[in-house]
Protein backbone atom coordinates (compact mmCIF):
# COMPACT_ATOMS: atom_id res chain seq x y z
CA UNK A 1 0.00 0.00 0.00
CA UNK A 2 2.90 2.28 0.92
CA UNK A 3 4.72 1.69 -2.20
CA UNK A 4 1.97 2.25 -4.57
CA UNK A 5 1.35 5.54 -3.44
CA UNK A 6 4.26 6.71 -3.54
CA UNK A 7 4.55 5.05 -6.77
CA UNK A 8 1.57 7.19 -7.77
CA UNK A 9 2.87 10.65 -6.22
CA UNK A 10 5.84 10.30 -8.41
CA UNK A 11 3.84 9.27 -11.69
CA UNK A 12 1.26 12.26 -11.63
CA UNK A 13 3.66 15.21 -11.78
CA UNK A 14 5.43 13.35 -15.17
CA UNK A 15 1.99 12.10 -16.82
CA UNK A 16 0.15 15.56 -15.48
CA UNK A 17 3.36 18.07 -17.38
CA UNK A 18 3.70 15.52 -20.22
CA UNK A 19 0.29 16.23 -22.12
CA UNK A 20 1.74 19.88 -22.63
CA UNK A 21 4.15 19.91 -25.64
CA UNK A 22 7.39 21.41 -24.92
CA UNK A 23 9.39 23.85 -27.30
CA UNK A 24 11.83 22.17 -29.26
CA UNK A 25 16.24 24.02 -29.10
CA UNK A 26 16.14 23.12 -32.99
CA UNK A 27 12.77 24.76 -33.89
CA UNK A 28 13.44 27.76 -32.13
CA UNK A 29 16.54 28.06 -33.28
CA UNK A 30 15.23 27.97 -36.63
CA UNK A 31 12.18 30.62 -36.08
CA UNK A 32 15.34 32.95 -35.25
CA UNK A 33 16.68 32.04 -38.45
CA UNK A 34 13.96 33.05 -40.17
CA UNK A 35 12.71 36.03 -38.32
CA UNK A 36 16.03 37.65 -38.86
CA UNK A 37 16.47 36.23 -42.78
CA UNK A 38 12.88 38.54 -43.07
CA UNK A 39 14.26 41.54 -41.38
CA UNK A 40 12.81 41.33 -37.65
CA UNK A 41 15.90 41.32 -35.35
CA UNK A 42 14.10 42.52 -32.73
CA UNK A 43 11.39 38.80 -33.10
CA UNK A 44 14.75 36.70 -33.86
CA UNK A 45 16.47 37.90 -30.59
CA UNK A 46 13.46 37.02 -28.69
CA UNK A 47 13.35 33.75 -30.32
CA UNK A 48 16.51 32.83 -29.62
CA UNK A 49 16.31 33.94 -25.94
CA UNK A 50 13.23 31.61 -25.89
CA UNK A 51 15.85 28.74 -27.10
CA UNK A 52 18.37 29.67 -24.86
CA UNK A 53 16.44 29.46 -21.93
CA UNK A 54 15.32 25.90 -23.28
CA UNK A 55 19.08 25.19 -23.60
CA UNK A 56 20.14 25.91 -19.88
CA UNK A 57 16.82 23.99 -19.05
CA UNK A 58 17.75 20.74 -20.54
CA UNK A 59 21.87 21.55 -19.83
CA UNK A 60 22.94 21.30 -23.52
CA UNK A 61 26.13 23.22 -23.66
CA UNK A 62 26.63 22.58 -27.15
CA UNK A 63 23.19 23.95 -27.79
CA UNK A 64 23.56 27.02 -25.32
CA UNK A 65 27.01 28.24 -27.11
CA UNK A 66 25.01 27.83 -30.48
CA UNK A 67 22.27 30.73 -29.03
CA UNK A 68 24.63 32.94 -27.97
CA UNK A 69 26.67 32.90 -30.99
CA UNK A 70 23.26 33.59 -32.74
CA UNK A 71 22.64 36.39 -30.52
CA UNK A 72 25.58 37.99 -31.14
CA UNK A 73 25.03 37.98 -34.78
CA UNK A 74 21.27 39.78 -34.48
CA UNK A 75 23.24 42.26 -31.42
CA UNK A 76 25.92 43.16 -34.49
CA UNK A 77 23.61 43.30 -37.49
CA UNK A 78 21.61 46.04 -35.80
CA UNK A 79 24.79 47.73 -34.24
CA UNK A 80 24.89 46.92 -30.71
CA UNK A 81 28.32 45.97 -31.14
CA UNK A 82 29.35 45.93 -27.40
CA UNK A 83 26.24 43.70 -26.62
CA UNK A 84 27.30 41.52 -29.79
CA UNK A 85 30.89 41.13 -27.80
CA UNK A 86 29.40 40.39 -24.46
CA UNK A 87 27.26 37.49 -26.03
CA UNK A 88 30.26 36.20 -27.81
CA UNK A 89 31.97 36.49 -24.49
CA UNK A 90 29.53 34.19 -22.89
CA UNK A 91 29.26 31.72 -25.78
CA UNK A 92 33.38 31.59 -25.33
CA UNK A 93 32.78 30.20 -21.59
CA UNK A 94 31.34 26.97 -22.87
CA UNK A 95 33.75 26.31 -25.89
CA UNK A 96 36.03 24.66 -23.13
CA UNK A 97 33.22 22.50 -22.43
CA UNK A 98 33.10 20.95 -25.38
CA UNK A 99 34.52 17.54 -26.74
CA UNK A 100 36.40 17.94 -29.49
CA UNK A 101 36.07 15.19 -31.24
CA UNK A 102 32.33 15.48 -31.77
CA UNK A 103 31.87 17.20 -35.68
CA UNK A 104 28.81 19.56 -34.64
CA UNK A 105 31.00 20.92 -31.43
CA UNK A 106 33.80 21.49 -33.87
CA UNK A 107 31.32 23.49 -36.20
CA UNK A 108 30.14 25.30 -33.31
CA UNK A 109 33.00 26.47 -31.79
CA UNK A 110 34.59 27.28 -35.51
CA UNK A 111 31.15 29.37 -36.23
CA UNK A 112 31.90 31.36 -32.95
CA UNK A 113 35.41 32.51 -33.55
CA UNK A 114 34.63 33.34 -37.28
CA UNK A 115 31.64 35.55 -36.08
CA UNK A 116 34.49 37.16 -33.13
CA UNK A 117 36.62 38.05 -35.64
CA UNK A 118 34.26 39.71 -37.85
CA UNK A 119 32.55 41.99 -34.99
CA UNK A 120 36.36 42.87 -34.10
CA UNK A 121 36.58 44.01 -37.71
CA UNK A 122 33.70 46.19 -37.43
CA UNK A 123 34.97 47.76 -33.69
CA UNK A 124 38.11 48.54 -35.59
CA UNK A 125 40.07 46.18 -33.26
CA UNK A 126 42.53 44.24 -35.90
CA UNK A 127 44.69 42.19 -33.94
CA UNK A 128 41.82 40.61 -31.74
CA UNK A 129 40.21 39.89 -35.42
CA UNK A 130 43.11 38.50 -36.65
CA UNK A 131 43.46 36.33 -33.40
CA UNK A 132 40.05 34.69 -33.92
CA UNK A 133 40.59 34.47 -37.85
CA UNK A 134 43.47 32.24 -37.23
CA UNK A 135 41.63 30.15 -34.44
CA UNK A 136 38.79 30.04 -36.74
CA UNK A 137 41.04 28.03 -39.54
CA UNK A 138 42.50 26.17 -37.10
CA UNK A 139 39.35 24.63 -35.63
CA UNK A 140 38.03 24.00 -38.88
CA UNK A 141 41.12 22.34 -40.03
CA UNK A 142 39.62 19.51 -37.14
CA UNK A 143 36.27 19.45 -38.77
CA UNK A 144 35.37 16.64 -41.81
CA UNK A 145 32.95 18.66 -43.38
CA UNK A 146 34.63 19.98 -46.47
CA UNK A 147 31.84 22.33 -47.86
CA UNK A 148 31.97 23.80 -44.27
CA UNK A 149 35.72 24.07 -43.85
CA UNK A 150 35.86 26.11 -47.43
CA UNK A 151 33.42 28.90 -46.46
CA UNK A 152 35.62 29.34 -43.15
CA UNK A 153 38.62 29.30 -45.01
CA UNK A 154 37.81 32.47 -47.44
CA UNK A 155 35.72 34.26 -45.13
CA UNK A 156 38.87 34.17 -42.87
CA UNK A 157 40.82 34.87 -45.43
CA UNK A 158 39.08 37.74 -46.26
CA UNK A 159 40.17 39.32 -42.82
CA UNK A 160 43.32 38.82 -43.50
CA UNK A 161 43.35 40.45 -46.16
CA UNK A 162 42.15 43.76 -44.77
CA UNK A 163 44.70 43.09 -42.38
CA UNK A 164 47.56 42.75 -44.62
CA UNK A 165 48.41 39.01 -43.75
CA UNK A 166 48.69 37.99 -46.59
CA UNK A 167 50.63 34.70 -46.45
CA UNK A 168 47.83 33.51 -44.07
CA UNK A 169 45.32 34.33 -46.40
CA UNK A 170 46.91 32.65 -49.61
CA UNK A 171 47.87 29.57 -47.71
CA UNK A 172 43.89 29.34 -46.43
CA UNK A 173 42.54 30.78 -49.93
CA UNK A 174 44.48 27.82 -51.71
CA UNK A 175 43.10 25.04 -49.40
CA UNK A 176 39.65 26.43 -50.06
CA UNK A 177 40.26 26.23 -54.01
CA UNK A 178 41.83 22.63 -53.74
CA UNK A 179 38.53 21.67 -51.43
CA UNK A 180 36.08 23.30 -54.12
CA UNK A 181 37.46 21.27 -56.98
CA UNK A 182 36.81 18.20 -54.79
CA UNK A 183 33.50 18.95 -54.20
CA UNK A 184 32.90 20.54 -57.52
CA UNK A 185 31.65 23.55 -56.36
CA UNK A 186 32.55 26.03 -59.04
CA UNK A 187 30.88 28.99 -57.27
CA UNK A 188 32.77 28.14 -53.91
CA UNK A 189 36.04 28.37 -55.98
CA UNK A 190 35.23 31.31 -57.72
CA UNK A 191 34.51 33.42 -54.51
CA UNK A 192 38.10 32.04 -53.43
CA UNK A 193 39.72 32.58 -56.26
CA UNK A 194 38.18 36.17 -56.03
CA UNK A 195 40.12 37.02 -53.06
CA UNK A 196 43.16 35.27 -54.24
CA UNK A 197 43.37 37.49 -57.27
CA UNK A 198 43.21 40.84 -54.42
CA UNK A 199 45.89 38.70 -52.37
CA UNK A 200 48.38 38.53 -55.47
CA UNK A 201 47.55 42.38 -56.70
CA UNK A 202 48.03 43.77 -52.93
CA UNK A 203 51.30 41.79 -52.57
CA UNK A 204 52.30 42.96 -56.24
CA UNK A 205 52.81 39.31 -57.92
CA UNK A 206 54.31 39.29 -61.60
CA UNK A 207 51.87 40.55 -64.14
CA UNK A 208 52.24 36.83 -65.83
CA UNK A 209 50.96 35.47 -62.26
CA UNK A 210 48.27 37.36 -62.30
CA UNK A 211 47.26 36.68 -65.87
CA UNK A 212 47.71 33.17 -65.93
CA UNK A 213 45.25 33.14 -62.32
CA UNK A 214 42.92 35.57 -64.57
CA UNK A 215 42.58 33.39 -67.39
CA UNK A 216 41.93 30.53 -65.50
CA UNK A 217 39.29 31.72 -63.22
CA UNK A 218 37.67 33.29 -66.39
CA UNK A 219 37.02 30.24 -67.37
CA UNK A 220 35.83 29.15 -64.55
CA UNK A 221 33.17 32.04 -64.49
CA UNK A 222 31.80 30.89 -67.85
CA UNK A 223 30.56 27.36 -65.52
CA UNK A 224 28.75 30.05 -62.70
CA UNK A 225 25.26 31.11 -62.59
CA UNK A 226 24.99 32.66 -59.06
CA UNK A 227 25.44 36.76 -60.02
CA UNK A 228 26.29 38.12 -56.80
CA UNK A 229 29.71 35.66 -57.26
CA UNK A 230 30.34 36.70 -60.99
CA UNK A 231 29.64 40.64 -59.69
CA UNK A 232 32.13 39.95 -56.47
CA UNK A 233 34.83 38.86 -58.98
CA UNK A 234 34.57 41.08 -61.80
CA UNK A 235 34.41 43.92 -59.36
CA UNK A 236 37.67 42.72 -57.93
CA UNK A 237 38.91 42.28 -61.70
CA UNK A 238 37.60 45.65 -62.46
CA UNK A 239 39.64 47.82 -59.55
CA UNK A 240 42.77 45.61 -60.44
CA UNK A 241 42.72 46.40 -64.13
CA UNK A 242 41.64 50.40 -63.39
CA UNK A 243 44.43 50.40 -61.30
CA UNK A 244 47.02 48.75 -63.09
CA UNK A 245 45.63 51.41 -66.27
CA UNK A 246 44.79 48.25 -68.89
CA UNK A 247 41.41 50.69 -70.06
CA UNK A 248 40.83 48.37 -72.77
CA UNK A 249 40.04 45.26 -70.23
CA UNK A 250 38.62 47.19 -67.38
CA UNK A 251 35.71 48.34 -69.69
CA UNK A 252 35.19 44.68 -70.99
CA UNK A 253 35.07 43.54 -67.51
CA UNK A 254 32.58 46.66 -66.57
CA UNK A 255 30.50 45.65 -69.27
CA UNK A 256 30.11 42.15 -68.61
CA UNK A 257 28.72 43.08 -64.68
CA UNK A 258 26.31 45.45 -66.56
CA UNK A 259 25.03 42.63 -68.90
CA UNK A 260 24.63 39.94 -66.15
CA UNK A 261 21.09 38.51 -65.87
CA UNK A 262 19.76 40.13 -63.10
CA UNK A 263 21.97 43.12 -62.49
CA UNK A 264 19.35 45.38 -62.61
CA UNK A 265 17.61 44.36 -59.83
CA UNK A 266 20.51 45.84 -58.23
CA UNK A 267 20.76 49.91 -58.63
CA UNK A 268 23.71 50.64 -56.39
CA UNK A 269 25.62 47.81 -58.13
CA UNK A 270 25.11 49.75 -61.39
CA UNK A 271 26.05 53.24 -60.00
CA UNK A 272 28.93 51.69 -58.63
CA UNK A 273 30.13 50.64 -61.95
CA UNK A 274 28.98 53.51 -63.95
CA UNK A 275 30.44 55.73 -61.80
CA UNK A 276 33.72 54.37 -62.23
CA UNK A 277 33.06 53.43 -65.79
CA UNK A 278 33.34 56.80 -66.77
CA UNK A 279 36.61 57.33 -65.60
CA UNK A 280 38.11 55.02 -67.78
CA UNK A 281 36.27 56.47 -70.71
CA UNK A 282 38.02 59.30 -69.84
CA UNK A 283 41.41 58.18 -69.42
CA UNK A 284 40.93 56.52 -72.85
CA UNK A 285 39.88 59.91 -74.35
CA UNK A 286 36.42 58.97 -75.12
CA UNK A 287 34.88 61.80 -73.67
CA UNK A 288 31.50 61.22 -75.19
CA UNK A 289 31.14 58.01 -73.96
CA UNK A 290 32.27 59.01 -70.45
CA UNK A 291 29.91 61.57 -70.47
CA UNK A 292 26.65 59.33 -71.35
CA UNK A 293 28.32 57.11 -68.93
CA UNK A 294 28.52 59.90 -66.21
CA UNK A 295 24.95 60.82 -66.96
CA UNK A 296 23.28 57.26 -66.62
CA UNK A 297 24.90 57.40 -63.06
CA UNK A 298 23.30 60.34 -62.54
CA UNK A 299 20.00 59.24 -63.26
CA UNK A 300 20.57 56.26 -61.15
CA UNK A 301 21.57 58.11 -58.42
CA UNK A 302 18.45 60.78 -58.80
CA UNK A 303 16.41 57.32 -58.67
CA UNK A 304 18.48 55.29 -55.68
CA UNK A 305 17.35 58.92 -53.76
CA UNK A 306 13.97 58.27 -54.57
CA UNK A 307 13.77 54.29 -53.67
CA UNK A 308 15.71 55.15 -50.51
CA UNK A 309 12.65 57.22 -49.48
CA UNK A 310 10.55 54.75 -50.52
CA UNK A 311 12.00 52.16 -48.65
CA UNK A 312 12.46 54.06 -45.91
CA UNK A 313 9.11 54.56 -45.15
CA UNK A 314 8.31 51.20 -46.27
CA UNK A 315 10.60 49.51 -43.63
CA UNK A 316 9.27 51.93 -41.17
CA UNK A 317 5.74 51.14 -41.81
CA UNK A 318 6.75 47.29 -42.06
CA UNK A 319 8.43 47.73 -38.70
CA UNK A 320 5.47 49.66 -37.17
CA UNK A 321 3.10 46.51 -38.26
CA UNK A 322 5.79 44.45 -37.10
CA UNK A 323 6.15 45.68 -33.54
CA UNK A 324 2.64 46.03 -33.43
CA UNK A 325 2.07 42.19 -34.13
CA UNK A 326 5.29 41.13 -32.01
CA UNK A 327 3.39 43.25 -29.34
CA UNK A 328 0.19 41.33 -29.55
CA UNK A 329 1.96 38.11 -29.90
CA UNK A 330 4.00 38.67 -26.43
CA UNK A 331 0.73 39.67 -24.83
CA UNK A 332 -0.84 36.49 -26.26
CA UNK A 333 2.29 34.27 -24.29
CA UNK A 334 2.24 36.29 -21.52
CA UNK A 335 -1.29 35.21 -21.12
CA UNK A 336 -0.80 31.48 -22.09
CA UNK A 337 2.35 31.56 -19.81
CA UNK A 338 0.56 33.25 -16.80
CA UNK A 339 -2.45 30.35 -17.73
CA UNK A 340 -0.15 27.94 -17.78
CA UNK A 341 0.87 28.97 -14.74
CA UNK A 342 -2.25 29.10 -12.92
CA UNK A 343 -2.68 25.29 -14.21
CA UNK A 344 0.51 24.34 -12.54
CA UNK A 345 -0.26 25.95 -9.63
CA UNK A 346 -3.64 24.53 -8.99
CA UNK A 347 -2.05 20.71 -10.26
CA UNK A 348 1.06 21.48 -7.66
CA UNK A 349 -1.73 22.19 -5.05
CA UNK A 350 -3.48 19.35 -6.00
CA UNK A 351 -0.66 17.07 -5.27
CA UNK A 352 0.50 18.89 -2.26
CA UNK A 353 -3.82 17.78 -1.09
CA UNK A 354 -3.27 14.71 -2.21
CA UNK A 355 0.40 13.71 -0.85
CA UNK A 356 -1.07 15.11 2.72
CA UNK A 357 -3.92 12.61 2.65
CA UNK A 358 -1.58 9.86 0.97
CA UNK A 359 0.74 10.74 4.16
CA UNK A 360 -2.56 10.70 6.94
CA UNK A 361 -3.65 7.36 5.37
CA UNK A 362 0.26 6.16 5.99
CA UNK A 363 0.39 7.46 9.44
CA UNK A 364 -2.80 5.60 10.60
CA UNK A 365 -2.07 2.61 8.50
CA UNK A 366 1.48 2.63 10.30
CA UNK A 367 -0.22 3.50 13.65
CA UNK A 368 -2.45 0.83 13.18
CA UNK A 369 0.67 -1.57 11.93
CA UNK A 370 2.66 -0.65 15.16
CA UNK A 371 -0.75 -1.41 17.69
CA UNK A 372 -1.07 -5.03 15.80
CA UNK A 373 2.69 -5.32 16.34
CA UNK A 374 2.74 -4.28 19.68
CA UNK A 375 0.12 -6.30 20.70
CA UNK A 376 1.66 -9.25 19.02
CA UNK A 377 4.87 -8.80 20.69
CA UNK A 378 2.90 -8.79 23.85
CA UNK A 379 1.29 -12.24 23.23
CA UNK A 380 4.36 -13.33 22.46
CA UNK A 381 5.90 -12.34 25.73
CA UNK A 382 3.14 -13.51 27.61
CA UNK A 383 3.60 -16.89 25.76
CA UNK A 384 7.23 -17.16 26.81
CA UNK A 385 6.74 -16.05 30.25
CA UNK A 386 4.06 -18.78 30.85
CA UNK A 387 6.44 -21.25 28.87
CA UNK A 388 9.06 -20.93 31.11
CA UNK A 389 6.95 -20.87 34.00
CA UNK A 390 5.61 -23.79 33.43
CA UNK A 391 9.57 -25.05 32.62
CA UNK A 392 10.05 -24.01 35.81
CA UNK A 393 7.55 -25.81 37.79
CA UNK A 394 8.51 -29.22 35.92
CA UNK A 395 12.27 -28.64 36.58
CA UNK A 396 10.78 -27.60 40.21
CA UNK A 397 8.98 -30.92 39.82
CA UNK A 398 11.53 -32.96 38.60
CA UNK A 399 13.94 -32.08 41.60
CA UNK A 400 11.36 -32.61 43.77
CA UNK A 401 10.68 -36.17 42.60
CA UNK A 402 14.26 -36.94 42.33
CA UNK A 403 15.28 -35.68 45.79
CA UNK A 404 12.54 -38.13 47.11
CA UNK A 405 14.23 -40.88 45.05
CA UNK A 406 17.31 -40.40 46.80
CA UNK A 407 15.49 -40.32 49.91
CA UNK A 408 13.70 -43.54 49.26
CA UNK A 409 17.01 -45.11 48.02
CA UNK A 410 18.69 -44.05 50.85
CA UNK A 411 15.83 -45.46 53.43
CA UNK A 412 16.02 -48.94 51.16
CA UNK A 413 19.44 -49.00 51.06
CA UNK A 414 19.50 -48.71 55.47
CA UNK A 415 16.71 -51.16 55.34
CA UNK A 416 18.13 -53.31 53.29
CA UNK A 417 21.88 -53.12 55.10
CA UNK A 418 20.74 -53.16 58.79
CA UNK A 419 17.85 -55.08 58.66
CA UNK A 420 17.54 -57.67 55.66
CA UNK A 421 21.57 -58.40 55.75
CA UNK A 422 21.89 -58.70 59.88
CA UNK A 423 18.81 -60.47 59.48
CA UNK A 424 20.69 -63.13 56.85
CA UNK A 425 23.54 -63.10 59.32
CA UNK A 426 21.99 -63.88 62.13
CA UNK A 427 20.33 -66.98 60.26
CA UNK A 428 23.61 -67.65 58.84
CA UNK A 429 25.29 -68.29 62.51
CA UNK A 430 22.39 -70.01 63.75
CA UNK A 431 22.03 -72.58 60.67
CA UNK A 432 25.03 -74.26 62.06
CA UNK A 433 23.17 -77.88 61.22
CA UNK A 434 22.82 -76.73 57.55
CA UNK A 435 25.20 -77.89 55.36
CA UNK A 436 27.80 -75.41 53.33
CA UNK A 437 25.91 -75.29 50.09
CA UNK A 438 23.11 -73.57 52.24
CA UNK A 439 25.49 -71.17 54.04
CA UNK A 440 27.30 -70.45 50.88
CA UNK A 441 23.92 -69.42 49.50
CA UNK A 442 23.48 -67.33 52.47
CA UNK A 443 26.57 -65.60 52.33
CA UNK A 444 26.45 -64.75 48.46
CA UNK A 445 22.81 -63.79 49.21
CA UNK A 446 23.95 -61.09 52.54
CA UNK A 447 26.72 -60.26 49.98
CA UNK A 448 24.55 -59.18 46.95
CA UNK A 449 21.91 -57.47 48.86
CA UNK A 450 24.75 -55.46 50.91
CA UNK A 451 26.39 -54.26 47.24
CA UNK A 452 22.65 -53.34 46.23
CA UNK A 453 22.20 -51.60 49.63
CA UNK A 454 25.52 -49.40 48.43
CA UNK A 455 24.64 -48.25 45.34
CA UNK A 456 21.53 -47.24 46.37
CA UNK A 457 23.47 -44.94 48.83
CA UNK A 458 24.78 -41.35 47.16
CA UNK A 459 28.51 -41.30 47.17
CA UNK A 460 29.89 -38.49 49.15
CA UNK A 461 31.36 -35.57 46.59
CA UNK A 462 32.46 -33.89 49.89
CA UNK A 463 35.99 -36.03 49.65
CA UNK A 464 36.21 -37.42 46.32
CA UNK A 465 35.87 -36.08 42.96
CA UNK A 466 33.12 -36.75 40.25
CA UNK A 467 36.23 -38.66 38.03
CA UNK A 468 37.73 -40.64 41.26
CA UNK A 469 33.52 -41.55 41.80
CA UNK A 470 33.19 -43.02 38.40
CA UNK A 471 36.86 -44.44 37.98
CA UNK A 472 35.56 -46.83 41.11
CA UNK A 473 32.35 -47.39 39.68
CA UNK A 474 33.72 -48.39 36.49
CA UNK A 475 36.09 -50.99 38.27
CA UNK A 476 33.18 -52.48 40.39
CA UNK A 477 31.45 -53.37 37.38
CA UNK A 478 33.95 -54.67 35.33
CA UNK A 479 33.62 -58.61 35.54
CA UNK A 480 34.79 -61.31 33.50
CA UNK A 481 31.90 -61.26 30.84
CA UNK A 482 31.95 -57.35 30.20
CA UNK A 483 34.81 -54.40 30.77
CA UNK A 484 33.76 -50.70 31.35
CA UNK A 485 36.17 -48.34 31.29
CA UNK A 486 36.03 -44.38 31.77
CA UNK A 487 37.45 -41.88 30.24
CA UNK A 488 37.49 -37.75 31.22
CA UNK A 489 38.97 -35.29 28.85
CA UNK A 490 41.14 -32.95 29.29
CA UNK A 491 42.98 -34.89 31.42
CA UNK A 492 44.31 -31.78 33.45
CA UNK A 493 40.89 -30.96 34.33
CA UNK A 494 39.66 -30.15 37.85
CA UNK A 495 36.33 -32.15 38.90
CA UNK A 496 35.93 -30.63 42.08
CA UNK A 497 34.78 -27.76 40.46
CA UNK A 498 32.05 -29.46 39.48
CA UNK A 499 28.37 -28.30 41.57
CA UNK A 500 27.50 -31.68 43.59
CA UNK A 501 23.84 -31.70 41.98
CA UNK A 502 25.63 -31.69 38.80
CA UNK A 503 27.55 -34.89 40.31
CA UNK A 504 24.97 -36.77 42.03
CA UNK A 505 22.60 -36.77 38.72
CA UNK A 506 25.61 -37.43 36.11
CA UNK A 507 26.31 -40.54 38.37
CA UNK A 508 22.93 -42.07 38.90
CA UNK A 509 22.37 -41.00 34.62
CA UNK A 510 25.71 -43.56 34.36
CA UNK A 511 24.42 -46.36 36.89
CA UNK A 512 21.28 -46.38 35.13
CA UNK A 513 22.31 -46.33 31.72
CA UNK A 514 25.50 -49.30 32.38
CA UNK A 515 22.69 -51.34 34.46
CA UNK A 516 20.26 -50.72 31.39
CA UNK A 517 22.96 -52.13 29.29
CA UNK A 518 23.98 -54.79 31.39
CA UNK A 519 20.64 -56.43 31.93
CA UNK A 520 19.03 -56.25 28.56
CA UNK A 521 22.30 -56.00 25.76
CA UNK A 522 24.57 -58.08 27.24
CA UNK A 523 27.59 -56.36 25.78
CA UNK A 524 31.17 -57.39 26.23
CA UNK A 525 32.25 -53.70 26.12
CA UNK A 526 30.85 -50.36 27.72
CA UNK A 527 32.44 -47.11 27.83
CA UNK A 528 32.18 -43.92 29.41
CA UNK A 529 33.95 -40.86 27.90
CA UNK A 530 33.45 -37.10 29.96
CA UNK A 531 34.32 -34.12 27.99
CA UNK A 532 34.43 -30.67 28.86
CA UNK A 533 33.80 -28.66 25.52
CA UNK A 534 32.87 -25.23 27.37
CA UNK A 535 30.65 -23.45 27.95
CA UNK A 536 29.13 -27.57 28.12
CA UNK A 537 30.06 -30.92 29.53
CA UNK A 538 29.61 -33.55 27.04
CA UNK A 539 28.55 -37.19 28.66
CA UNK A 540 28.99 -40.43 26.18
CA UNK A 541 27.66 -43.90 27.01
CA UNK A 542 28.43 -46.63 24.43
CA UNK A 543 28.60 -50.41 24.51
CA UNK A 544 28.49 -53.40 21.75
CA UNK A 545 25.73 -55.05 22.95
CA UNK A 546 22.97 -55.34 21.17
CA UNK A 547 18.94 -55.32 22.67
CA UNK A 548 16.78 -58.02 22.04
CA UNK A 549 13.26 -57.55 20.57
CA UNK A 550 11.90 -58.61 23.88
CA UNK A 551 13.36 -55.91 25.44
CA UNK A 552 10.30 -54.52 28.05
CA UNK A 553 10.66 -50.63 28.33
CA UNK A 554 10.93 -49.71 32.40
CA UNK A 555 11.08 -46.27 33.63
CA UNK A 556 14.99 -46.03 33.78
CA UNK A 557 14.91 -43.88 30.65
CA UNK A 558 12.95 -41.93 31.69
CA UNK A 559 14.36 -41.11 35.16
CA UNK A 560 17.53 -40.11 32.86
CA UNK A 561 15.67 -37.96 30.81
CA UNK A 562 14.41 -36.01 33.80
CA UNK A 563 17.69 -35.94 35.65
CA UNK A 564 18.84 -34.16 32.37
CA UNK A 565 16.09 -31.75 32.02
CA UNK A 566 16.81 -30.66 35.64
CA UNK A 567 20.10 -29.70 34.84
CA UNK A 568 18.62 -27.95 31.33
CA UNK A 569 20.40 -30.33 29.02
CA UNK A 570 19.88 -32.60 26.02
CA UNK A 571 19.86 -36.17 25.38
CA UNK A 572 20.05 -37.94 22.34
CA UNK A 573 19.34 -42.07 23.20
CA UNK A 574 20.84 -44.40 20.21
CA UNK A 575 20.25 -48.01 20.24
CA UNK A 576 24.10 -48.64 21.39
CA UNK A 577 25.07 -45.22 22.56
CA UNK A 578 23.39 -42.39 24.42
CA UNK A 579 24.73 -39.05 24.80
CA UNK A 580 24.14 -35.71 26.75
CA UNK A 581 24.93 -32.42 26.40
CA UNK A 582 24.73 -30.40 29.87
CA UNK A 583 25.06 -26.11 30.14
CA UNK A 584 27.63 -25.07 32.52
CA UNK A 585 27.09 -21.36 32.43
CA UNK A 586 23.61 -20.42 31.63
Amino acid sequence: MKNCIFILLWCIPGFLFSVTPKPDVEKLTETADTYYQAGKVDSALWAIEQALQLAMTEKDTCAMMSCYTSQGVYLRSSGKLTEAIAAYDKALQYAPLLSGNNEENLQAITTLYNNLATVYLDMKNPAQAVKYALDAVKQADKCQDKSFRTQIYTVCSSIFITQEEYEAAKTYLSKAIALSQQLQQPETELGARTYYLLTLFRTQASASEIQKLVEQTNALAAKVNSTMALVNYYQVLFYVQQTRKEWKAATQTAQKILQLPGIENYPFLQYDVYNNLHLVYKELSDFPQAYHTLELAKALSDSLFVQEKSRQLEELSVKYETQKKELEYQKLQEKRQKEKQNLQLKITFLLILMAIMAFVSLYFIQKQKLRIERQKREAEAQKREFETLQRDTERNATRAYLKELEKERNRLAKELHDGVCNDLYALEMNASTLNESWKELLRTSRENIRRVSHELLPPTFQETTLKQVLQNYAERMTSASCKVTLTTLPEECDWSVLPETYCLNIYRIIQEATGNALKHASPTEIHLTLEWKLPNLELTISHNGKFSSTSEKGIGLQTMKERVMAMKGHISVEEEKIQIIIPLFL
